[in-house]
């Protein structure tokens, strides 16, 4: 599995997984339930969103026009 992006809040995370699940890419988001008040170093402070190996360039290709639309 690879990281496909990293986010500090669950909506985002989810709604980029969401829309890779939309072009049949399979994604999960890490670290979504880590009590985040109890984290001191701001480095742990993001979720991951990762993918396939196999998907990856197609996921981050995906990604990157998305975030150019907004």
């Amino acid at each position: 599995m690879k990281v496909v992006g990293k986010y500090t809040d669950a909506f985002s995370a989810n709604l980029a997984k969401g829309m890779l699940e939309n072009y049949g890419i399979k994604a999960r988001v890490l670290n979504e339930n880590i009590p985040f008040s109890s984290v001191s170093n701001t480095d742990l402070l993001s979720m991951e969103l990762v993918v396939n190996d196999e998907d990856y360039s197609e996921a981050c290709r995906l990604l990157e026009a998305s975030s150019k639309e907004e």
